[in-house]
């Protein structure tokens, strides 16, 4: 099983690495974009390009989504692809549309490190108590419906630690996403309407359902990005 500390790690490291590259490539646009285009940048830029490309590639962690994975290597693909020529008229919309690209991956990169956040590798009170905090407007007894247990058992999960269950880990990692979009009460509410991606289930119908996991994942980062978080 791929240790947890070395999954966020290498996900740190990889929004780091995007980080620096956005920031410096938007950096030299400010700086030189209404000059006369350097071909000598062009080529400088592509070799870094594929450097970043192929450090991302190999940064990624064994546990991260296969979804995820697929898409982060996607964008690559695509981006690499964009780098093979670039027009002598218009250099720059090269260089901004992998911007562009590279923003997208860091999107998807945060997405997993928020998804960690309280999540993996802690006990039932401590993934509780970050439920209580994320989301300090919803009653205990909506939260504890939401993770499929009694408000008794809630309390007493909040008192004493013990090993998650397979749903409490999973609200809470969809949680972790859904909060710095929604409200809280948004939150509860996005577990409660029917979805087309889910079959035209609601999310809480299926939390128990292995097959629906990945679904739902997939349905939450993409409601994240519709609200612009």
């Amino acid at each position: 099983m791929p240790d947890v500390i070395d999954s966020e790690k290498r996900l740190r490291d990889a929004d780091a690495l995007i980080d620096e590259f956005i920031n410096r490539v938007t950096d030299d646009l400010e700086r030189v974009k209404d000059e006369p285009f350097d071909p000598g940048y062009a080529e400088r830029f592509q070799e870094t390009a594929r450097r970043l490309s192929k450090q991302l590639n190999s940064q990624l962690p064994l546990d991260l989504d296969s979804d995820a994975i697929a898409e982060i290597r996607g964008i690559i693909v695509e981006a690499l692809d964009d780098l093979v020529g670039i027009d002598e008229e218009r250099p720059w919309d090269t260089v901004e549309l992998f911007l562009l690209k590279a923003e997208a991956i860091r999107h998807i990169v945060r997405d997993a490190l928020d998804a960690h956040v309280g999540s993996d590798g802690q006990d039932t009170a401590a993934l509780v108590q970050s439920l209580l905090n994320w989301l300090p407007r919803v009653s205990q007894t909506r939260l504890a419906g939401l993770v499929g247990i009694s408000p008794r058992h809630f309390q007493r999960w909040k008192r004493v630690g013990s090993e998650p269950t397979r749903r409490l880990l999973l609200v809470t990692r969809l949680v972790a996403l859904l909060h710095r979009a929604w409200t809280p009460e948004g939150v509860v509410a996005w577990f409660e309407r029917p979805r087309r991606d889910l079959d035209g289930k609601r999310p809480i119908d299926v939390l128990d359902d292995h097959d629906y996991e990945q679904r739902l994942m997939i349905a939450v980062r993409q409601g994240r990005a519709q609200h612009g978080s």
